[in-house]
């Protein structure tokens, strides 16, 4: 994944420091979002808000658009990002615990700099 979307999750993924048996969720790894070429053709920028809940194991279920602009061109990539997410579960008294309600923007920028795949 790009550095720039994990220090954007990372921002919007509530972090605290670690304290003994306590522990924040944490991004460790999946797949940056791939353009949409056809979207990417037509030079088409945009936001996507996705909803998701993290299990103990640190796996993306329940993930669900939000919001989405322009409506519809960008939504199956970014639910395609955010189901590749893995975890560091958050840990409370030493106990995995599972985290509801998490919710991320995915972004689609044409920067001049290709740092998407495209479908």
């Amino acid at each position: 994944m790009n550095n720039r979307l994990i220090a954007v999750v990372s921002l919007l993924v509530i972090l605290s420091g670690c304290v003994g048996d306590q522990r924040p969720l944490q991004l460790v790894s999946g797949a940056g979002p791939v353009y949409p070429a056809q979207a990417k053709a037509q030079g088409l920028q945009g936001d996507v808000v996705v909803r998701y809940n993290v299990t103990a194991q640190g796996v993306v279920v329940d993930a669900e658009v939000v919001s989405s602009n322009p409506p519809g061109i960008f939504d199956d990539a970014a639910l395609e990002a955010v189901n590749s997410w893995r975890f560091n579960a958050l840990v409370i008294d030493g106990v995995a615990q599972p985290s509801t309600g998490r919710q991320s923007t995915v972004s689609f920028r044409l920067d001049g700099a290709d740092r998407y795949d495209d479908y």
